[in-house]
């Protein structure tokens, strides 16, 4: 790759390999979520970005740690040869936890429901919709570990025209957010049936919990739910601190600004962690140096990445004038804060990887704990001031905080800290030239996005020597 080192090469290749599917999630989203904006009448919209936020949320508490969790220690039982035990407390602890989300719900989903304005049907279709998200959570890390990146892709795929196709046919039968909500559980299980079915995901259940295989499971994964819980908090609290304070309209334009942003770049910054984490995995169980591989990463996603989240803070109030209608053109006033932030999150993630091969994950839940409620406090303080403005601010400075502490713990040798801040500023230099350059010479919006793309990456990769040497 550009006479790079074959880390660069690995890492790149194994990336693309994921890509398709990702641009097309991306392409997906800029189409259906204006869509949605159109059909959605504010108040609809703000109660349908709540249901995906306690969504997120109650997968966080559940499927995510436990998926992660199948992930991480896979390597380790599959080379003693105890997969069936594995996968069997695995079970074991999804249906503890189940149960344990039903019992929240029968104490407190009137609450829930009264407090935010969200209707009963609503919050008991959503918090069922968390069956088969995390089937697909646990499947989708069963991919990683087989590389199956095409199955992967096509199940993306499949499920993102499934969606809108169900939803156009359901919306004629019920109202639309109870539509769409429907229509997505609808395509997941459908999804989640194919996978298993290809992938013939078979093991012997062992009707008996292995407490030693228990328990090394719930001390990785189990700081991990206050982490991604405050995690979630700092980037999800603003659309229920403007509902609590009946600040509809700023709900429903927080959701769909959050939305279109996240579901554009997410599914690009997250692929970075998605694809190589089962290779440093691999690498550090096998006793192999891992930080020319970690530090190669993290040098990759700031020099492909950088140009996209200036794009985003550059172009966002002619995003938001094309992509929305105009009860949503607010949106960019926080594009630009969200853009930033999930940029900062996902590499923060690339960071913590250390937390995670020590099994120190307690150190990144306290951290993460005592941040998030600054973050919190933030919102409370900043959003009835501020509105809009304030919920961007509460983001990005929580984000930036979390992500500076979490440098400053240091207790393993894996990145080099010059390297990866020379390729960062090379890039944002880059970038901002190019940016500055189309505004000055170029009056058209259009040929301004396909000049400043064209150049900011062409001028990358005929630089590649310098910017990542």
């Amino acid at each position: 790759m550009l006479g790079l080192n074959k880390n660069f090469n690995l890492i790149f290749s194994t990336f693309i390999s994921y890509l398709p599917s990702r641009f097309l999630v991306v392409l997906n989203a800029v189409v259906i979520i204006p869509i949605l904006a159109h059909l959605m009448s504010v108040n609809e919209m703000g109660v349908f970005q709540l249901s995906i936020g306690i969504l997120n949320l109650v997968c966080t508490c559940s499927s995510d740690w436990i998926s992660k969790s199948a992930l991480r220690f896979y390597e380790k039982y599959k080379y003693l040869n105890r997969l069936d035990e594995f996968f069997s407390n695995t079970i074991f602890i999804t249906v503890v936890v189940y149960f344990i989300i039903i019992l929240l719900y029968i104490i407190c989903g009137n609450w829930i429901c009264e407090k935010f304005f969200i209707p009963q049907n609503i919050l008991l279709l959503t918090l069922f919709l968390v069956i088969p998200v995390g089937i697909r959570q646990f499947l989708y890390q069963m991919l990683r570990v087989f590389d199956r990146p095409f199955l992967y892709m096509f199940s993306i795929v499949f499920y993102q025209f499934a969606l809108i196709a169900l939803f156009l046919f359901f919306s004629h039968l019920m109202p639309n957010i109870f539509a769409i909500i429907f229509a997505m559980a609808v395509a997941v299980f459908v999804i989640d049936i194919y996978i298993i079915n290809v992938i013939r995901f078979r093991f012997n259940f062992v009707p008996k919990v292995d407490t030693v295989i228990l328990f090394e499971s719930l001390k990785y994964a189990l700081p991990l739910i206050i982490t991604n819980t405050s995690i979630w908090a700092i980037l999800n609290i603003n659309k229920f601190v403007f509902q609590y304070n009946k600040m509809f309209h700023d709900t429903a334009v927080a959701g769909v600004s959050w939305l279109f942003t996240t579901s554009i770049l997410t599914p690009l910054f997250s692929t970075f962690l998605f694809a190589v984490f089962p290779a440093i995995i691999k690498k550090f169980e096998g006793k192999n140096r891992i930080k020319p591989f970690v530090t190669n990463t993290i040098q990759l996603y700031c020099a492909l990445f950088i140009p996209v989240v200036i794009f985003f803070c550059g172009f966002s109030k002619n995003i938001a004038y094309i992509a929305f209608a105009n009860k949503y053109h607010d949106a960019f006033i926080a594009i630009s804060f969200f853009a930033v932030s999930l940029f900062f999150h996902e590499l923060m993630k690339l960071f913590n990887i250390k937390y995670h091969l020590q099994n120190k994950t307690y150190i990144e839940m306290a951290v993460t704990f005592l941040i998030g409620l600054i973050g919190l406090n933030l919102n409370f303080l900043l959003i009835p001031k501020f509105g809009l403005l304030g919920a961007g601010l509460s983001m990005l400075i929580a984000i930036l905080m979390l992500f500076t502490a979490n440098l400053i713990i240091q207790f393993m040798d894996y990145v080099s800290y010059f390297r990866i801040v020379k390729t960062s500023l090379c890039s944002v230099v880059i970038s901002l030239a190019v940016f500055f350059a189309v505004q000055i010479f170029i009056p058209i919006f259009i040929l301004q996005i396909l000049f400043y793309i064209f150049f900011a990456y062409l001028i990358s990769v005929i630089l590649a020597k310098k910017i990542f040497g």
